[in-house]
């Protein structure tokens, strides 16, 4: 039977902390589904059947009732939210957190696996009276056992989910685990060929790792599936830089960056200019080179010279 895990977990907690819908009334589901032109997933059509529409942790996360459930584009239905961040379901059943700029990665295999995560990962973050548990260091950073805890169960309950592969990539890094980050992206662009911020952060470990030609292949990877100009801007460029380093040809990265936004391109020539002035000579010339690789021209290659001699008479 669906949900029998989700039903135990969910009785551990006092009443107010989640609130369950009534079952759906009969022929609601089907309903549904004449209204929106398609089929619902067999476990999304189950849990309507139990509770048509959750709230869990005190309304921090939210299944819409079936009534609710409304189309986003061609492929996905707007199902909830997470902790304020939309989550969209696609034909298959699985769902993905949206961005505020449009883009998406994979959270949940489907909605019975992410049930699953959420409640083990909030369960060690909070009491059953949904009362938050001391698990916090200074500010609002967790433990670091209580963050490594949260991705393992995460895991375990859904190891198909791309975000929580993201997830454990970025504590790898953070205990300067490079391999164990990698290998963590990896899986998550296998799970989810379109998390674009999966394909970025793997260009940034792989151009640190000095492995340029790979570099070139993530960032190109991260800019063909966002829909915001900006950061394919931003993507193309930085695999136009990798290419260059790599000795590699560069110019069809260029012009994609070029296309994606050129407004950005003199804003990124206004701020490089500024932060050389201001000091900031690391982000200079890192912008500069992004610039130059993206559109080369006299201006961008003189501001490049002087970032990169004031960076190297920083470093000396």
């Amino acid at each position: 039977m669906f949900f029998d895990r989700f039903r135990a977990e969910i009785r551990r907690y006092a009443d107010g902390v989640h609130e369950l819908g009534d079952p759906a009334q009969p022929g609601a589901v089907d309903a549904a589904e004449r209204r929106l032109g398609c089929k619902l997933p067999a476990e999304l059509r189950e849990l309507y059947r139990s509770w048509d529409g959750l709230r869990l942790f005190l309304g921090a996360f939210v299944i819409e009732p079936g009534a609710g459930l409304q189309p986003i584009d061609e492929r996905f239905l707007v199902l909830g939210e997470a902790l304020g961040v939309p989550i969209d379901l696609d034909g298959d059943g699985r769902l993905f957190e949206r961005d505020e700029l449009g883009d998406r990665v994979l959270v949940g295999s489907d909605v019975e696996r992410w049930l699953h995560a959420v409640v083990a990962r909030e369960g060690l973050m909070v009491d059953r009276d949904g009362e938050w548990k001391d698990v916090f260091e200074s500010g609002d950073a967790l433990e670091p056992e209580v963050a490594r805890k949260r991705v393992r169960v995460s895991l375990k309950a859904d190891p198909g989910s791309a975000e929580w592969r993201i997830e454990e990539a970025e504590l790898a890094f953070d205990e300067g685990d490079d391999v164990r980050a990698e290998d963590a992206l990896a899986e998550a662009v296998k799970a989810d060929p379109a998390a674009g911020v999966a394909w970025e952060l793997l260009g940034g470990l792989h151009r640190r790792a000095r492995r340029f030609a790979e570099a070139e292949g993530s960032y190109a990877s991260a800019a063909r599936v966002t829909r915001d100009p900006v950061r394919r801007l931003e993507r193309y460029a930085e695999a136009a830089r990798a290419a260059s380093e790599a000795g590699r040809p560069a110019e069809g990265y260029a012009e994609q960056a070029r296309a994606a936004s050129p407004p950005t391109l003199a804003l990124w020539l206004t701020d490089a200019t500024a932060r050389l002035e201001e000091g900031d000579v690391d982000g200079a010339f890192n912008l500069a080179s992004l610039l130059h690789a993206a559109h080369p021209t006299p201006t961008s290659e003189s501001l490049l010279k002087r970032a990169r001699t004031r960076h190297k008479l920083r470093v000396i």
